[in-house]
């Protein structure tokens, strides 16, 4: 028995993709997830494949999409012109360029790391859920910029710590200190080396995450707690001594 052929999914059906506008980077994987299907249902005519890109979204919108140049089968021919094929790929380029910050060479700048390490610092409550999110965000901008060559690791390491609270660092640093007792004193530490130990000094702190931060704005976490129902502010921060016996 042959294989039952795939179809693309009716528009608003649960399974069709979606895209919410109001978050443009998502575009992209829009993108994707309906290459997917054009590769199950064996799709390959360009025009066919623009009809169903612009079938899924707000009417506005594909009234936007399909009014391209770029949506037509071919160019319109001018005097001794001859009419050339206008692919797939060239009108989804043009669709992409409507939203800025979207491209891939764009997703991300220097700036919005700063930011987003400016934002973390000057939180006045922080928790192991807070010092978290900031991790997962910075690592996600900094892994971009390091591999298109935006920024250099070094650098990535300082801004990292730049972001932590004074006295939540002033912690982190003897430990680290401690347990690399050969590091130059010059030298930033790793990232992952920093966010464990933040991790060891923010145990028994509230871990929830809130509200995600988009483009670099973090969420000020309302009374975080910590095992003793203590509110964790600059002016608290896990006050063990930090007490490691060299093996």
């Amino acid at each position: 028995m042959e294989p039952t052929a795939q179809h693309m999914p009716p528009c608003n059906h649960f399974s069709a993709p979606k895209w919410d506008e109001a978050k443009p980077r998502e575009l992209t994987q829009y993108f994707k997830e309906l290459e997917y299907l054009f590769r199950d249902c064996s799709i390959t005519d360009h025009t066919q494949m623009k009809e169903y890109v612009a079938r899924y979204v707000m009417y506005d919108t594909a009234e936007t999409w399909t009014g391209l140049p770029e949506f037509v089968a071919t160019t319109i021919p001018i005097g001794n012109q001859v009419a050339t094929a206008i692919s797939y790929k060239n009108w989804k380029e043009a669709v992409i360029c409507l939203y800025p910050g979207v491209e891939e060479s764009t997703r991300y700048t220097v700036n919005e790391l700063h930011q987003l390490v400016q934002d973390n610092f000057d939180l006045s409550a922080y928790t192991l859920g807070t010092f978290s999110t900031y991790y997962r965000e910075f690592q996600k901008i900094s892994w971009w910029l390091l591999q298109h060559g935006k920024i250099h690791a070094n650098k990535e390491q300082h801004l990292f710590q730049q972001g932590i609270p004074t006295l939540l660092w002033a912690k982190i640093a003897r430990r680290l200190e401690i347990l690399k007792p050969t590091h130059h004193p010059e030298d930033p530490y790793d990232v992952k080396d920093v966010y464990k130990a933040g991790n060891w000094h923010l145990k028994g702190t509230d871990t929830s995450v809130g509200i995600p931060r988009i483009k670099g704005i973090l969420p000020v976490p309302t009374q975080p707690q910590v095992a003793n129902n203590t509110v964790l502010t600059d002016s608290y921060i896990k006050k063990e001594d930090v007490m490691i016996t060299a093996s």
